[in-house]
């Protein structure tokens, strides 16, 4: 790929740990919007750059991986959703189009439930 192309899915910004409390937040607060919950909680992890959203069912104790994000800023997020068949992450646009969105619009598209 061209040096001047611009790739969503490449580099990031590693996320700060002082981020890492708010983003736990705004998953959970939008986790407790869905009637899926609270049978079905989100758990999120944190890596370099990556964000990445687990579900975590009632009475089990396994994490199923749902996505993960690549962090650009706090609202700028590009995402990949994480696929069983070939267990890895493909990259996904987001409901309006773009390659890029924030937290709770890939929590949005990653919706256990609708998935």
């Amino acid at each position: 790929m061209p040096p001047w192309v611009y790739d969503p899915h490449s580099g990031g910004i590693k996320i700060p740990p002082h981020l890492h409390d708010g983003l736990c937040q705004r998953a959970g607060a939008f986790a407790r919007t869905r009637p899926w919950y609270p049978r079905i909680q989100l758990k999120l992890r944190f890596k370099n750059q990556f964000c990445y959203v687990d579900t975590i069912e009632e009475g089990d104790k396994r994490l199923l991986p749902l996505c993960r994000l690549r962090h650009f800023t706090p609202h700028r997020w590009s995402l990949a959703l994480f696929t069983y068949s070939n267990e890895r992450y493909v990259p996904c646009l987001f409901s309006d189009g773009q390659w890029e969105g924030t937290l709770e619009a890939a929590l949005e598209i990653g919706d256990p439930f609708v998935l």
